[in-house]
C-alpha cells in the first residue's frame, strides 16, 4: 500500500508539473502557432513575444517586395487598462490585426467572428478572464486606456486563447491599435511583420535574404521564434525550470518510495527467497518475482495518479491553471515512470543475487 500511495503521488505530482509547463509554454506561443506565416519579423534583439519593441511598419514593402512572399501582414502587440465595474482597472494585452484577412485573429470563437471587429472601435475578449474581468456580455462597453481613455464595444467571445503572462488578451483591428497608440508617438510603428511564401522549400534563403536586407530588425522561421521564446521563459526567467526540477523531484521521490518498499518487503521475505534458491530456483526466477512487483506497483500507481489528474483537470482550468495532457504525454510519464520503479528494484535484485541459500538453513 505504501508503494502504490508513493509511485500515486510521484505520478500526480509529475503530471501536474509537466502538464503546467507545457500548458504554459503552450499559452506563450499560442498566438505564433495560430497564425499561418512561415517568416516572423520583429525589433532587434526581442527576447520573447511578450515584450516586442516597435519599428516602422513601411518595412513591410521590403518583404512584399520579394517574389515569394505570398502575402505580408503586421501585427500590433501593445499593454493598456480595462476599467472594470466596480471602478478598478485590470492590465490587458491588445492584440491589433487585420479583419479582412484574419491573420492574427481569435482562431476560437464561442460568439461572433473576427471579421466584427471591423470598422470601429470594437473588441473581442477571452471568456477564462472572466475571472479577472467579471462576466462579459455581447454589446457592453468597455473604457480601455493607454494614453488616453477610449470606449470600446464588446462584439465577440474567443475561447481558451491565454497569455504567458496571465494578462486577459483583448482583439482589436489593426488601425483602430494604431489610432490608440498614436497617443505615444506620431510614427507609425509596428511591432511584428508576418509572412508567408509561394514555395516553403525556399525558406531559409528568403530568410538569409532578408537577415540581409533588414539588419535593423531579427528575422525568424516560425519554428525559430516559438523556440526562442520558450527557451526566455524556460531558461532565462527560470520559471519554466522550476517546473520541470519539481516533476524532477517526483520522479526522485516516488523512486525512493518504490526502492526503499521494495528492498524492504525483499528482506522481509528473504529467507523465502533463500528456501526457492535451495530447491532449485534460478536467479533469474527471483527477479522474475522482485521486478513483477515492481512493475506492477508502477501501473497501478500510474493509473490511479492519472485518473486523479483527469478528475481535478477541469475545476483546475476553470481556477486559471493550464494544463496540456496529450495521450502522447501521458504514455510518455508512464515509461518514465514504470523505468523509475524498474531501477529502483535492482538495488533488492542485487540483494537476492548474492543470496546464498546455505543461510537459511544455518539460521
Amino acid at each position: 500500500m505504501i508503494t502504490l500511495i508513493g509511485i500515486t503521488f510521484a505520478s500526480i505530482l509529475v503530471l501536474a508539473q509537466i502538464g503546467m509547463y507545457l500548458g504554459m509554454m503552450g499559452n506563450a506561443t499560442s498566438i505564433i502557432s495560430h497564425i499561418d506565416a512561415d517568416i516572423w519579423i520583429t525589433s532587434r534583439n526581442i527576447q520573447n513575444f511578450d515584450f516586442a519593441n516597435p519599428f516602422p511598419e513601411n518595412r513591410i514593402n521590403r518583404v512584399k517586395a520579394l517574389p515569394d512572399i505570398l502575402w505580408a501582414e503586421k501585427l500590433l502587440l501593445t499593454y493598456g487598462f480595462l476599467k472594470l465595474s466596480n471602478g478598478g482597472r485590470e492590465q490587458i494585452q491588445i492584440v491589433g490585426f487585420n479583419p479582412d484577412t484574419g491573420v492574427g485573429a481569435p482562431w476560437s470563437m464561442l460568439s461572433g467572428t473576427p471579421y466584427d471587429v471591423k470598422g470601429g472601435r470594437y473588441m473581442i475578449l477571452d471568456k477564462t478572464s472572466e475571472q479577472r474581468l467579471g462576466k462579459l456580455v455581447i454589446g457592453t462597453t468597455w473604457e480601455l486606456t493607454l494614453a488616453n481613455p477610449h470606449s470600446f464595444k464588446l462584439v465577440g467571445i474567443s475561447n481558451g486563447i491565454k497569455s504567458f503572462t496571465t494578462m486577459p488578451i483583448i482583439f482589436i483591428s489593426y488601425n483602430q491599435a494604431m489610432d490608440i497608440i498614436s497617443g505615444f508617438s506620431a510614427e507609425r510603428d509596428t511591432q511584428f511583420i508576418v509572412a508567408k511564401l509561394n514555395n516553403k522549400e525556399r525558406l531559409n534563403d528568403i530568410v538569409t535574404e532578408l537577415r540581409s536586407s533588414m539588419k535593423d530588425n531579427d528575422v525568424f522561421t516560425k519554428d525559430e521564434f516559438i523556440w526562442k521564446t520558450i527557451m526566455y521563459w524556460t531558461i532565462q526567467t527560470g520559471m519554466g525550470m522550476s517546473f520541470f526540477l519539481t516533476a524532477l523531484l517526483g520522479l526522485a521521490v516516488g523512486g525512493a518510495i518504490v526502492g526503499q518498499t521494495i528492498y524492504a518487503n525483499t528482506m522481509e521475505h528473504i529467507r523465502e527467497f533463500g528456501t526457492l534458491k535451495a530447491i532449485g530456483a534460478r536467479n533469474i526466477d527471483v527477479y522474475k518475482v522482485i521486478f513483477s512487483q515492481a512493475g506492477l506497483s508502477a501501473v497501478i500507481g500510474y493509473i490511479m495518479g492519472a485518473v486523479f489528474i483527469l478528475a481535478v483537470k477541469n475545476g483546475l482550468e476553470k481556477g486559471g491553471v493550464t494544463l496540456y495532457l496529450s495521450f502522447q504525454l501521458y504514455v510518455l510519464l508512464f515509461i518514465i515512470v514504470f523505468l523509475t520503479c524498474i531501477l529502483s528494484a535492482w538495488f533488492s535484485v542485487r540483494k537476492v543475487k548474492k543470496l546464498d541459500p546455505v543461510m537459511v538453513f544455518r539460521a
